[in-house]
């Protein structure tokens, strides 16, 4: 056997160590920084609590994964039959619900709900307050039986509590995590029940419940079950499983819950009868919170509020002419509120496609069933607001940008934490699911079909285009009058988050134009002459007659789809997106960036006319590679043709801005007395098929243009008053018809019918339909109006103005070549060839000193050139 000397046996050792060390710097280097890290359980955010279960009509967690959850139920008390098949939890349309939604919530104090139940004849309040100390909240439920209720009607009222993770390996029971409930203290004044328990994150706890003298009560009675964990937030089956097989059904209901319990049960519930009208409060507290709370602290607490929440609302979205009096304050803070009332905390993990999906062959959409079941990822948290506590009850990308809109205005650090958690989402090479879909309850209210994520998809990226806002907030360009904020507080706090975001963004940005490039750089098919390499996209995922990925689903497209289209509102976004990290990076200092933006921004700018300007149809039309062979612009009017307007790439003098001023105003073809269609009345598919982007109106397309058309009216140019006119006009048409519904129907909608005005699709759409709260302070001089009389002007958004130091001059000088980004395949090309080379040095024994220069010459980050 052969000997090896020592330093022979070092290198044998040493040398495959290096090896893996090298390995993983290359994978760290060409995937990026891991986010996909779970919060710490212990951390402070585990003692945020909230009504963060939007989908339920009310349903309490912390902000913190694997503890609890609680959920309110209610239904008919006459006996076990009635009760099964009229028990509420979840918000599901067409259930006998009139009507339900919060009047007032504000995520930091609590709020007022009111859900109209008919079909139970009762009115069911929660009134929701958390106190400043994060470890106590207490929520009083009233009940009022409804004009037409029988006189003896009963309601029986059953709070669950669940606790999280409690199988431990080997399925044992984790004794860390239990609560138990019993009859109330007799001594203490309408006590009713009492829980105890305790959770490693949240510590020891206990939920008093307090009735009221006037109740007439029966009960409680309590039920302990053990359910399997990915069941743990099915209170209605399980509760509903557990006493369905009992022979008497016609008992009454006091007797329901017969306190017994399994073994070692994770799912808790609490049940009492009301014969008529009730009061019951539940006031939770951790054994280590220094604030008690009583009922008397519920009513006190809740009556400030009330008034605070209305002078806040009015301060930060006061109303100006012809929109203000006490009607339109009370719908500002509905809209308001039940856009709040959307947060929701959600943890699970999500189904993902990984692999590879080209769609560069003919018919590259009949590829997609061979990989479209996915694989279950590791789970994450994501803190997220939602569409619909209805229909949408997930987090969903192309929305939140404006959701968060008027979130930036009222809650500083809320939205900042938001777009946080959804950059945690983001994977090392950019990419952030479009529809966040996180553990079995999310799956539940979505279509299996829409389950799976792939990573080549995009949407339009409208987290991104809030960077400019927060800028223009943390350096005091626009007045911020909402919750005082930690960012504004400190300089330093505020410049650490812009870097922090930028870096993030900087990434999700270069994913976007890599996965959604167009073929621009070489001769596959033909473009017109003129075009800026590299600075054309086509947004993956289209099948025949749909664009899921691009937000505006069945708005026409070429058809049938093909791997050389190129699309209007796909470069847009990445013109915009550019645009955004371009004013960052100036405010940052950061000079080589800012060039790098600059000429993609320029490129941009430059190909939207070249690529997709129609000179028939006098529109930025879509194009595609028609049967001949041929490059051929297709054109429909409508939100597409419009999004370089909406997006604020059109200069006060850009050429074609009359002619788009004049599609947006034709009443033949966008414009109505409700708002602006999303398709012209003259296109063949107006109103056809499904009919969501055919003609509808859509309130988050018509803020943009308000906002857009408000900028150019405050410009000096040539369409000016022009603009200024039609922003006045649209906003008075878009306000009214949106309050008109509110008040018709209690609700906003997610699309209005473009010649009735009447509200379309899914209720209770206020994510971004709550945005018309931007537009109420509007004067029609452009100024925005405050509570103290003061007046404001928006800071620009439009065109390249705005942009410190950079001017449209500038912008296209600094186009001297176009930024042209490395793929990853080039990157690890690269990056092996270098490894190759370590190797040969390793034999040469100069390895250890190579590193040592190596890593003492490292560079930071650098853009794609």
């Amino acid at each position: 056997m052969r000997v090896l000397s020592p330093a022979a046996t070092w290198r044998a050792i040493i040398s495959p160590a290096i090896i893996i060390l090298i390995l993983c710097a290359v994978h760290v280097f060409s995937t990026g920084t891991n986010l996909d890290t779970e919060p710490s359980s212990s951390s402070a955010s585990a003692q945020i609590w909230g009504p963060y279960r939007p989908n339920l009509y009310f349903g309490v967690r912390p902000q913190a994964p694997k503890t609890m959850l609680m959920s309110l139920m209610w239904g008919n008390g006459e006996n076990q039959s009635s009760l099964l098949h009229s028990l509420r939890d979840t918000c599901d349309k067409d259930n006998g619900i009139d009507r339900f939604g919060w009047t007032m919530y504000d995520p930091r104090s609590g709020g007022f709900q009111t859900i109209h139940d008919k079909d139970n004849w009762v009115d069911i309040d929660t009134e929701f307050i958390r106190l400043d100390d994060a470890e106590t909240w207490g929520v009083r439920v009233r009940g009022a039986p409804r004009k037409d209720a029988p006189r003896d009607m009963k309601t029986a009222v059953i709070f669950h509590m669940a606790l999280e993770d409690m199988e431990g390996q080997g399925m044992r029971y984790k004794p860390d995590k239990m609560v138990k409930c019993r009859p109330g203290d007799e001594h203490v004044e309408d006590m009713l029940a009492i829980c105890e328990g305790s959770e490693p994150a949240l510590g020891s706890f206990q939920i008093r419940v307090f009735g009221n003298s006037t109740n007439r009560v029966a009960g409680p009675a309590f039920m302990g079950v053990k359910v399997k964990e990915d069941q743990i937030w099915q209170a209605k089956s399980a509760f509903a499983k557990k006493i369905r097989g009992r022979k008497d059904t016609k008992r009454k209901l006091a007797v329901v819950l017969d306190d017994e319990d399994d073994e070692d049960p994770n799912m808790r519930f609490l049940q009492l009868v009301f014969e008529g009208a009730f009061k019951i409060d539940y006031i939770y507290s951790s054994f280590s919170a220094i604030s008690a709370l009583t009922p008397d602290g519920v009513t006190s607490r809740m009556d400030k509020t009330r008034s605070s929440f209305a002078q806040r609302v009015d301060s930060v979205f006061p109303q100006t002419a012809p929109f203000h009096g006490p009607e339109y304050a009370e719908c500002a803070q509905s809209l308001l509120s039940n856009l709040l009332g959307g947060l929701g905390f959600f943890y699970g993990d999500s189904m993902v496609d990984s692999a590879r999906h080209d769609e560069t062959a003919p018919e590259f959409w009949k590829a997609k069933p061979k990989h479209s079941s996915g694989k279950a990822t590791t789970p994450k948290s994501l803190l997220s607001f939602t569409p619909s506590r209805t229909s949408f009850t997930h987090g969903s990308l192309w929305d939140e940008g404006f959701h968060l809109l008027p979130v930036i205005e009222w809650d500083l650090d809320l939205a900042i934490a938001v777009i946080q958690s959804w950059l945690g989402q983001m994977d090392g090479d950019g990419w952030i699911a479009r529809e966040q879909i996180l553990g079995p309850e999310a799956r539940s209210r979505v279509a299996k079909d829409f389950h799976t994520q792939y990573p080549h998809i995009a949407n339009p990226p409208t987290l991104l285009l809030l960077l400019p806002l927060l800028v223009d907030k943390l350096t005091r360009t626009s007045p911020y009058h909402g919750h005082p904020s930690t960012y504004l507080a400190s300089e330093e706090k505020g410049l650490e988050l812009l870097e922090e975001l930028y870096a993030k963004f900087n990434r999700h940005y270069n994913w976007l134009r890599r996965t959604q490039a167009g073929n621009l750089t070489n001769l596959s098919y033909p473009r017109p002459a003129g075009a800026v390499l590299g600075e054309g996209y086509r947004w993956r995922g289209r099948t025949p007659g749909h664009s899921l990925p691009s937000g505006l689903d069945d708005y026409p497209r070429p058809e049938p789809p093909h791997p050389g289209e190129l699309h209007v509102d796909a470069l847009s976004w990445v013109a915009a997106s550019s645009k955004a990290l371009l004013q960052v990076a100036q405010h940052l200092g950061e000079k080589e960036d800012a060039t790098i933006y600059a000429r993609q921004l320029a490129g941009a700018l430059h190909n939207l006319d070249v690529l997709h300007w129609d000179d028939t149809g006098k529109a930025y039309c879509d194009a595609t590679v028609n049967k001949d062979g041929a490059y051929e612009r297709l054109c429909h009017i409508g939100y597409v043709s419009l999004m370089p307007l909406f997006l604020g790439l059109m200069s006060p003098d850009h050429p074609n801005l009359p002619a788009l001023l004049k599609h947006l105003s034709d009443p033949e073809e966008l414009w109505s007395d409700y708002g602006l269609r999303s398709l012209s009345r003259t296109d063949e598919f107006y109103g056809k098929d499904e009919d969501d982007w055919r003609g509808a109106i859509w309130v988050n397309m018509n803020v943009l243009a308000v906002l857009r058309l408000h900028d150019l009216g405050m410009k000096e140019g040539p369409q000016q008053a022009r603009a200024r006119t039609l922003a006045n006009g649209l906003r008075k048409h878009l306000v009214k018809n949106v309050y008109d519904n509110w008040v018709r129907t209690g609700t906003v909608w997610e699309k209005y019918d473009d010649k009735t005005g009447h509200g379309k699709g899914s209720s209770g759409f206020t994510g971004w339909s709550a945005c018309v709260l931007l537009l109420l302070g509007m004067k029609d001089d452009g100024h925005h109006a405050h509570a103290d009389g003061t007046t404001t002007i928006r800071p620009s958004s439009g065109g390249e103005a705005g942009i410190e130091g950079w001017d449209g001059e500038s912008i296209t000088n600094a186009m001297t070549e176009t930024g042209l980004e490395w793929s990853s395949t080039g990157r690890m090309l690269v990056l092996a060839s270098f490894l190759i080379f370590l190797l040969a040095v390793l034999r040469k024994r100069q390895l250890m000193g190579l590193l040592s220069r190596f890593l003492g010459a490292r560079r930071t980050r650098k853009l794609p050139q």
